[in-house]
């Protein structure tokens, strides 16, 4: 063999250990790169690969609305017990305002009670009042015109007062005389007190008039102004008005005698013929000179 073929085969040796070493390189290569992807699939399947920036924001998105899903029951139930605490105060002055309401109600419909009460009294108090300043009987129908009070309230406020004079330790009474009430001294008191009223219990005018009736009673009112003159047609009329007498038609003219509130007001009976006696002893005049 040549040299040159020598050399020749000497290079194809060469060439071919290069190429088996390439291929075995190549063949490392390729199981190195198996082999790494390999375990680079198994580390995905064993842990979660880094997210990218917008995984991590979609995922921090995510934690933060499960933070809020998770946190929003806790925060729920404060409220709910704040919001139950709202309502139980709620409820709380709801039942007291009720109460409150509850005790004003009756405090409501005593004072509605209250004012009626007083404008009772006050219609009391006024009826009181007339009695007093006319120091004679009123009847019901002159206290309706001047005080404007009801003739039904009118008799029941005079009962009434009539009834508390009765019921008081008072030298005063309210009498009724047919249709009038009077305020005067209770009969026991007024031989102690009418010598402090001014110009006697009535005008003296009117006072010799009224005895003259007492102690001729009956008598006829023609025979009177006979008696009196005609100025006894004004001496009748106070007397009338003030109670003292009452009078009675008889033929042409009246008839008049004195009432029960003439001889309680001058402690006198109320019996006439005992009233006469008692009248004649207080005056000092005799039987002769009071007939005639």
């Amino acid at each position: 063999m040549s040299e040159k073929e020598e050399k020749n085969e000497e290079n194809d040796d060469i060439e071919a250990e290069i190429m088996a070493d390439l291929e075995d390189l190549d063949n490392e290569l390729d199981d190195a790169i198996h082999e790494e992807d390999t375990n680079e699939l198994s580390d995905s399947e064993d842990e979660p690969s880094e997210p990218s920036d917008q995984e991590e924001e979609i995922e921090e998105d995510g934690i933060k609305s499960n933070d809020q899903e998770i946190n929003e029951p806790e925060s729920d139930i404060p409220a709910e017990e704040g919001e139950s605490e709202d309502l139980i105060e709620d409820l709380d002055e709801v039942g007291e305002s009720e109460e409150e309401s509850e005790q004003e109600s009756p405090i409501s419909s005593d004072e509605l009670k209250s004012d009626a009460e007083d404008e009772q009294s006050k219609k009391k108090n006024i009826v009181e009042g007339a009695l007093f300043v006319a120091g004679r009987p009123i009847s019901v129908e002159e206290l309706n015109i001047k005080t404007e009070i009801k003739k039904r309230e009118l008799e029941e406020i005079l009962n009434e007062l009539a009834m508390d004079y009765l019921m008081r330790s008072t030298a005063l009474e309210i009498v009724q005389i047919q249709d009038k009430y009077s305020l005067q001294i209770k009969p026991e008191y007024t031989p102690n007190v009418k010598k402090f009223a001014s110009g006697g219990l009535i005008p003296d005018k009117h006072l010799k008039t009224l005895t003259i009736i007492a102690l001729k009673q009956p008598i006829l009112k023609s025979t009177l102004v006979k008696i009196r003159g005609s100025g006894a047609y004004d001496h009748v009329k106070f007397l009338l008005d003030r109670g003292f007498i009452e009078t009675y038609k008889k033929g042409r003219s009246h008839e008049i005698i004195t009432t029960d509130q003439f001889a309680d007001t001058f402690g006198l009976s109320r019996d006439i013929q005992t009233l006469k006696k008692q009248m004649v002893t207080q005056l000092g005049i005799n039987d002769s000179k009071k007939d005639n």
